[in-house]
């Protein structure tokens, strides 16, 4: 079974793990079309290219589309990315019929913002199934049009790489709340400043925006309790990670207009891949109410109304001063990461969906799968990586 895959240049890096998982899977071979590929991003799949014999990447512009049909095209990211686009007009003239699977990513930011639902609405429409990764992130496709079949597929985690730490925590370090995020408005780090201020924790923020400036002045005020540094490599996160007793995801969220009528859509934090890794690796979580963020923590973490500060000290107090708390959730996370995050599992339910696309025709492909599968939160049915 061959799969076509395509991917924002950018955000290669996020997904080379499951790449791999894929080519591990029987008779899969990957093709992934990306341009503008990060260095750390290209050289992975560089190591991949050598490592797995199924395994191939190329530059659209470069590689002759038509050449080999493949079984399934597969489209990682939203309709807004012109690449997407672009792969679904290559679809319709050189393998009409072709079955179109999408993992939506949060979405982009055209020129014209307007446009978005009208980009929304024609990726839908041509798309077989969909793999949102939360109910969350499949409200929000339903509300862009979509109403295929679906079936949810959490973010994943190398839980081979984010592992609890082997080093105890020295008995001298001060309580430290980590944050990996961007620094912006809507992802919350304003807050997570204040409440820790409000119980006298330190802070490390790992990620870059326009509150940077913010964060360098609480610095300032706080010296040597807030720490401040820019974006890591994937493969530093493990690492940064150990130095955090708590990991917060205090997600806002934002909202934009869209056409007809003007009413907002929300967005929020869907993917919570560093929240995965932080359970992986045993560090306990905490978020907000918003998004997919209570989905992917389940009864592994402490979750807080979205902007309310004094919550997440209330939170961030608890997890200081309850070590037996801090240790169940830790061991919580761990579990729930291995058992539902890991990338063989998600690999493993992208193929059963394909295999099912390809062996039977597209008209009446919902007939076939029941209408939208739409897989229950964790605590009735967890997404069908299981």
């Amino acid at each position: 079974m061959h799969i076509l895959t395509t991917v924002v240049g950018e955000r290669t890096g996020h997904w080379t793990d499951l790449f791999a998982a894929l080519c591990d899977q029987p008779g899969v071979t990957l093709t992934v079309l990306a341009r503008d590929v990060p260095a750390n991003a290209a050289r992975e799949l560089d190591r991949l290219s050598r490592t797995r014999p199924g395994f191939r990447h190329h530059v659209p512009r470069d590689h002759p589309i038509g050449a080999q049909r493949p079984d399934v095209v597969h489209v990682i990211g939203d309709g807004t990315y012109p690449i997407i686009r672009q792969t679904l007009r290559w679809r319709d003239r050189y393998w009409p019929g072709t079955p179109v699977t999408l993992h939506p990513g949060q979405p982009g930011s055209p020129r014209i913002p307007t446009l978005v639902p009208l980009f929304e609405r024609y990726a839908g429409q041509q798309v077989d199934h969909a793999f949102p990764s939360t109910p969350a992130a499949l409200e929000a496709l339903r509300a862009g049009g979509y109403r295929g079949p679906a079936t949810i597929v959490p973010p994943g985690v190398d839980t081979g790489r984010f592992t609890p730490s082997p080093v105890p925590r020295p008995t001298h370090r001060r309580f430290t709340a980590g944050f990996v995020d961007r620094l912006a408005p809507h992802t919350g780090v304003r807050d997570l400043l204040a409440a820790a201020e409000r119980i006298d924790c330190d802070v490390l923020l790992v990620g870059d925006g326009p509150l940077a400036p913010q964060v360098d002045l609480a610095a300032t005020r706080r010296p040597g309790r807030v720490h401040r540094q820019g974006w890591s490599r994937d493969t530093e996160l493990p690492d940064l990670l150990a130095r955090m007793d708590v990991l917060v995801l205090p997600t806002t969220g934002v909202a934009r207009r869209r056409v007809l009528p003007w009413t907002p859509a929300p967005l929020a934090e869907q993917a919570g891949r560093t929240l995965v890794g932080a359970m992986a690796g045993g560090i306990p979580v905490i978020g907000s109410d918003t998004g997919g963020t209570p989905y992917l923590l389940g009864p592994a973490g402490l979750v807080f109304p979205a902007g309310n500060v004094a919550a997440l000290t209330d939170r961030l107090a608890r997890l200081r001063d309850d070590p037996q708390l801090a240790d169940d959730l830790a061991a919580a996370g761990r579990a729930r990461a291995a058992s539902g995050f890991c990338w063989t599992r998600i690999a493993a339910s992208l193929g059963a969906v394909w295999r099912q696309l390809v062996a039977q025709p597209r008209t009446g492909l919902d007939d076939l799968l029941g209408g939208p599968r739409e897989v229950q939160p964790a605590t009735e049915r967890e997404a069908a990586v299981h």
